[in-house]
């Protein structure tokens, strides 16, 4: 563990643990606390590494480990600090902002949906009828959330039919009940597919500061 304070840290994520708590919540890393947050990291060469299916298998596998044991904040991939005490700094700075942002997360897991058009539903008119009925739904499900971020179209989008992707922070208490509202929807919406995934980290709802 000595050897971790002098070499650069890849940061995976900060999670509110006691301070007492000396297990890994990941295989593979270690824990590096102040007061009531913990960093979740492992000894990295302070270089930039290139992010491909390997690193990013392993990115998710450490998050998805760790927040099965307590709120997580993911850290974006292949975040690295250049040493232990620069890593304790930016904690300090931003201890507040940290403490609050896992509060929010605190017993909740993201969600994401996505709204397909049926094959038999053409382009054209009836595509900005899809994408009207699926806004529609979107707003529904944002009442069963504590928050929502409407997500990024991928390039494979029109050409599959996916109208809309968007993820949800539920209360991890009201999980089903979400499912089941996803369900009355597609029953509902009978022109459109719906797509469910998690429960996940709060992948999509993090953006950390790494300047000053």
């Amino acid at each position: 563990m000595a050897q971790a304070s002098v070499n650069s840290l890849r940061l995976y994520g900060v999670a509110a643990v006691e301070s007492g708590q000396l297990a890994s919540l990941a295989e593979g890393t270690f824990l590096v606390h102040y007061r009531a947050l913990a960093a979740i990291v492992e000894v990295s060469p302070y270089v930039g590494t290139p992010l491909d299916e390997d690193e990013m298998a392993k990115y998710l596998h450490v998050l998805e480990d760790a927040y099965a044991h307590a709120a997580v904040l993911p850290a974006p991939p292949g975040t690295v600090f250049q040493s232990h005490s620069v890593l304790m700094r930016w904690l300090e700075l931003h201890y507040f902002t940290l403490t609050e942002a896992l509060a929010t997360v605190e017993g909740h897991a993201a969600a994401r949906v996505s709204i397909t058009r049926h094959n038999s539903h053409q382009e054209g008119e009836s595509g900005r009828s899809s994408a009207s009925l699926a806004a529609e739904s979107l707003r529904l499900l944002r009442g069963q959330a504590a928050a929502t971020v409407t997500l990024p179209k991928a390039e494979s989008d029109d050409e599959d039919g996916v109208v809309a992707r968007a993820s949800f922070l539920v209360d991890s208490q009201r999980w089903q009940t979400f499912q089941d509202t996803v369900s009355k929807e597609a029953k509902r919406q009978s022109a459109l597919e719906f797509q469910v995934t998690g429960p996940w980290p709060p992948y999509d709802f993090v953006r950390m500061q790494f300047g000053g």
